[in-house]
């Protein structure tokens, strides 16, 4: 028995140390060297960082690139124009475009031809929303991100029945003797891009959601090996093209001065909501500092928020730390405005946004279907004067109930279907 075991680790032994053998035409090698070595001049791009020396914002930046190459595989290899399925978008730990804390984001290619069935459950959560966008960024990580050609609601554009379930065509034109619910599918129209918001993640249910090609055949044929390695050789272009974005996001904010200030406007050119209003800047603080973040409420507003990215573009931690606030989640001060205190070390109030040891990264806000879209003001403050600029009954959270809230959060955040 004891020879038989030692037999078997020195067979063990041998594996572990010894490569396999190909065949000696390096078919095999040459084809992987490829995929492989087109990601060799990507850490070049540490030079965009605020502080390429600081070994801390590189290892983050290595981190955001393996992300990005995940979501390539998503993107290049696992969806199908043909054969559509809403896979993960942007998310904890696809984390691109500054993506809202309160979506959970789904997308998938289609062609601009095709003929699509839209069928779910409508659920409970606040809004479901299919974006038609443009541009090769999104459907295969190449070219440019660009502009929305319609949003379509769920509840507004839909019949949702009494059972909670829907049923949509989407075409160029609507079928012939088709009566049921038809959404135009527009020209130049690349990926459909589906979020899912919710207000109070601990009570609202996501929607159930499929989609499928009616003019294709139902069953996928097998990838041919051509098409899979033009995809795979995508796939370092894909991670630099987002890697990119994010990095230029940042660069054009800071450029037109947009340094802990704020302005409001839409984003439509570039994937945004056409019923939305984005609220944009950048924060820039040293130890010590906080921005107290000031603004009056729309009247009427179906959703709206607040939320910090990193320099990078990517949300600062959604689910450990509280990095954003919403309409449901913030506390409004007695003159009805909101206030908000953007730092690094925990002032003790109600709408702290924790910047996690961020010095430099993006405000980034929201009003959604508003009667107006005010543009919030942004001052610089030492953090031991906070308090000064805040009403005097502005309430202290103290460290055992920003534990409660974080632990809440994080159990309502991970309820969620994100992947």
């Amino acid at each position: 028995m004891k020879t038989r075991l030692l037999s078997t680790l020195t067979l063990l032994a041998a594996l572990c140390v010894t490569p396999p053998a190909f065949a000696d035409d390096g078919a095999v090698p040459d084809e992987w060297s490829k995929i492989v070595n087109g990601f060799a001049h990507l850490g070049a791009l540490t030079g965009r960082l605020s502080d390429p020396q600081d070994p801390q914002l590189r290892e983050e930046f290595y981190k955001f690139m393996v992300s990005a190459a995940a979501q390539g595989y998503l993107g290049l290899l696992y969806a199908d124009i043909d054969h559509p399925d809403f896979y993960p978008a942007f998310a904890p730990a696809y984390n691109f475009m500054g993506p809202n804390p309160d979506n959970v984001y789904y997308m998938t290619p289609v062609e601009d031809k095709g003929v699509y069935r839209i069928s779910g459950t409508r659920g409970t959560v606040h809004i479901i929303d299919f974006n038609l966008g443009s541009g090769m960024l999104l459907a295969n990580g190449t070219g440019r991100l660009e502009k929305t050609k319609a949003n379509y609601d769920i509840d507004l554009n839909a019949k949702v029945r009494k059972d909670g379930t829907f049923d949509i065509i989407m075409s160029p034109e609507r079928p012939q003797g088709y009566k049921g619910d038809w959404w135009k599918l527009e020209p130049g129209t690349t990926v459909l891009f589906l979020r899912q918001l919710s207000y109070d993640a601990a009570k609202e249910l996501d929607g159930r959601i499929a989609i499928e090609r009616l003019d294709r055949a139902a069953i996928k044929p097998r990838p041919s090996a051509q098409r899979l390695a033009e995809n795979l050789a995508l796939l370092s272009t894909w991670t630099e093209n987002w890697v990119n974005f994010g990095f230029d996001w940042q660069k054009r904010l800071v450029d037109q001065g947009l340094v802990n200030k704020v302005v409001a406007r839409n984003i439509n050119d570039v994937g945004g909501f056409t019923t939305q209003i984005y609220v944009e800047g950048t924060f820039d603080l040293a130890p010590g500092e906080a921005l107290i973040f000031e603004t009056v409420i729309p009247k009427k507003c179906r959703y709206w928020n607040i939320q910090l990215t990193d320099e990078k573009f990517s949300a600062v931690d959604i689910i450990n730390r509280q990095t954003w606030l919403n309409g449901r989640s913030a506390r409004l001060d007695r003159d009805g405005k909101f206030r908000a205190v953007i730092s690094a070390e925990d002032p003790g109030v109600p709408n702290w946004l924790d910047t996690a040891g961020y010095r430099k990264g993006e405000i980034l806000g929201r009003w959604n279907t508003c009667d107006s879209a005010p543009t919030p003001v942004v001052t610089k403050v030492a953090i031991g004067d906070v308090r000064k600029q805040l009403p005097a009954d502005t309430p202290t959270v103290t460290a055992q109930a920003r534990d409660d809230s974080i632990r809440a959060r994080r159990k309502a955040v991970q309820m969620r279907r994100r992947w």
